[in-house]
């Protein structure tokens, strides 16, 4: 597992509450989803998260969470993850990164961009609105036809 950030300069400099929601978001980075550690969504997510943009269906409280989280590290193995920028006031944070894996059934090498915004509360992730390009992941995996896209859109 490799983790990486491109850590910038922040101005005005983080307060000390920004400065350990960052830390816990960094560490739900790597340690939840690098290491394929479900038992990290309760020490990451408040009890009554909403999680949105992850799965079909809006997540709610960590029970769903931690199932959701199962089940998308069981379809993507020898993940690493890039943080490329976390922007922070408050309790309001805004993250993009980039997840690199092998999916399980293929074999085959896949880089999935994602970006997340949302809130903390308690010092928790409480709302988190996944924007994540599957797209570009169906058309690496092979099931979407890209032809028939170019074909509609140019």
């Amino acid at each position: 597992m490799s983790y990486n950030e491109e850590v910038f300069p922040t101005d005005p400099p983080l307060t000390q509450r920004e400065e350990i929601n960052a830390a816990l978001l960094r560490r739900w980075l790597l340690a939840g989803w690098e290491a394929n550690d479900s038992s990290l969504v309760d020490e990451h997510f408040h009890p009554q998260c909403i999680v949105s943009g992850l799965a079909p269906e809006v997540i709610e409280g960590v029970d769903e969470m931690r199932a959701t989280h199962r089940a998308m590290c069981a379809r993507l193995n020898h993940r690493s993850a890039t943080l490329h920028f976390l922007v922070i006031r408050g309790d309001q944070f805004a993250v993009s990164m980039e997840f690199e894996g092998r999916q399980q059934d293929s074999g085959i090498d896949v880089a999935l961009e994602s970006a997340c915004f949302g809130t903390m509360k308690d010092g928790l992730i409480y709302r988190a609105h996944n924007i994540i390009d599957y797209t570009g992941l169906y058309s690496k995996l092979g099931l979407l036809d890209t032809r028939k896209l170019a074909e509609h859109f140019g």
